[in-house]
């Protein structure tokens, strides 16, 4: 092979480092409506060593996703949701109360006139139905596993030169530590680089991209949990002195919780017997379900508010969890990405349809133009939400349970809250 040929065979119009779940849902609506060519970087090994999806493998401890109704209009349009569902718990209600107060918010999918209000659907299957999408469409190449080890822009070509680290599909093991050692290492070049690495991305350290980071000096404790009684399709936000908490109903009567608690009381709280943890979940969500029978693994995860300074440079772009890392207490930060990167890839196929430059400045500042004040809203949102109900203000208990008791009986008022939340205001590209 020349060295002509070569170059051409890895050179990509898009390089997108990171194949979660966002970034798979950006190379797949790309892939979908364009034929351009796109290389997919993904450090887990989403692949066997004979290059097939990994099996699903279900799991009473899988982590779980709450898909938004504007989100499930995405994976429609995809032609994905058929197989998503397959796996998918529907939200039919949403309670919203607060511990020890009176005031409450209940939202019901037949007064908002939807078949629901969102899905529940864990990550693993997710992955795999989009990891299979992935490998049917020749215009995208997956590396996994692999790893970004250096990036370098060409000014006289206008791209970017990526070596990447090719590490082997099985994971070694050192006492107890999952390692992976890099058994190749491959160049490749690209037009266009999406960062949609997750909150430490390396794109973002390697072109000393910064974040604004601040701490709610909370973590998240997250598990799934089976109720005694039946989930009944209804998720629960329950706000506490010690932070916000979210049941959402999953397959076999599962729930998959989510537990705000304050920094300082996290290891003592983790270290609780299954029993002892299940009664604090129990007390906090005031006896609803009636208990709780069984507790999966139990995670946990810091929570802050990251956004990133810049979303993009000339011939890039960040996405997901690098541009942006919302608290978890409505829900709302992978449907933000997806909405995000529904609109990029619109924007794309419009360049690439007119013959247009994909990877222009005029390209990437109109989609962040186009997404800021959707990105605006929904992170004001979950920061404002999370600090109205944090804060102990004389008179602000009173005040925030009048608001949710107002909320209820305003049925306009509860529609616009609702089409927020379930990301049918943004205006998104996809949609019938």
């Amino acid at each position: 092979m020349n060295k002509s040929k070569a170059q051409a065979e890895s050179h990509f119009d898009i390089l997108i480092v990171g194949g979660g779940m966002v970034g798979a849902t950006l190379a797949c609506l790309i892939a979908e409506n364009t034929a351009l060519k796109i290389a997919v970087v993904e450090a887990a090994p989403l692949l066997t060593e004979t290059q097939t999806v990994r099996p699903f493998s279900p799991s009473y401890d899988s982590r779980s996703t709450a898909l938004a109704r504007g989100t499930i209009q995405i994976f429609e349009q995809l032609g994905l949701w058929d197989q998503i569902s397959q796996r998918a718990e529907p939200i039919h209600k949403i309670h919203v109360s607060e511990l020890g107060q009176f005031g409450f918010t209940r939202i019901d999918r037949e007064q908002e006139g939807v078949s629901e209000l969102g899905c529940v659907v864990e990550n693993a299957w997710l992955g795999q139905v989009l990891c299979r999408r992935l490998l049917k469409y020749p215009s995208i190449q997956l590396f996994s596993p692999a790893s970004l080890q250096s990036l370098q822009w060409n000014g006289d070509q206008a791209h970017w030169n990526a070596e990447l680290g090719i590490a082997a599909a099985q994971p070694k093991s050192v006492d107890g530590q999952s390692i992976q050692s890099i058994k190749s290492k491959k160049s490749i070049s690209a037009t266009l680089l999406v960062a949609a690495d997750g909150v430490n991305s390396t794109c973002c350290r390697l072109l000393n991209i910064e974040h604004q980071v601040e701490s709610y000096q909370q973590a998240a404790i997250v598990a799934n949990i089976t109720p005694l009684r039946g989930h009944e399709q209804i998720a629960y936000e329950r706000f506490t002195p010690d932070g916000p908490m979210a049941l959402l109903p999953l397959t076999g009567n599962r729930m998959a919780l989510v537990l705000t608690v304050k920094e300082t009381e996290l290891d003592q709280i983790l270290q609780l017997s299954d029993e002892a943890f299940l009664k604090l979940v129990d007390d906090r969500i005031g006896g609803r379900l009636k208990g709780f029978s069984q507790v999966g693994q139990r995670a946990h995860y810091p929570l802050r508010l990251v956004r990133v300074c810049e979303q993009v440079r000339p011939q890039c772009v960040v996405v997901g969890n690098a541009a942006h890392s919302l608290h978890p207490i409505a829900g709302q930060g992978f449907n933000l990405s997806a909405r995000d990167v529904a609109m990029l890839a619109y924007k794309i196929q419009q360049a690439s349809d007119k013959n247009e430059s994909i990877a222009s400045v005029s390209l990437l500042n109109d989609y962040v133009e186009s997404r800021q004040l959707d990105q605006h809203a929904t992170i004001q949102f979950s920061d404002k939400l999370m600090k109205v109900f944090g804060s102990t203000l004389p008179g602000l208990p009173l005040a925030r349970n009048l608001a949710m008791l107002g909320m209820d009986l305003w049925p306009q008022g509860k529609q616009l809250l609702t089409r927020q939340a379930m990301g049918l205001s943004a205006g998104l590209p996809f949609r019938e």
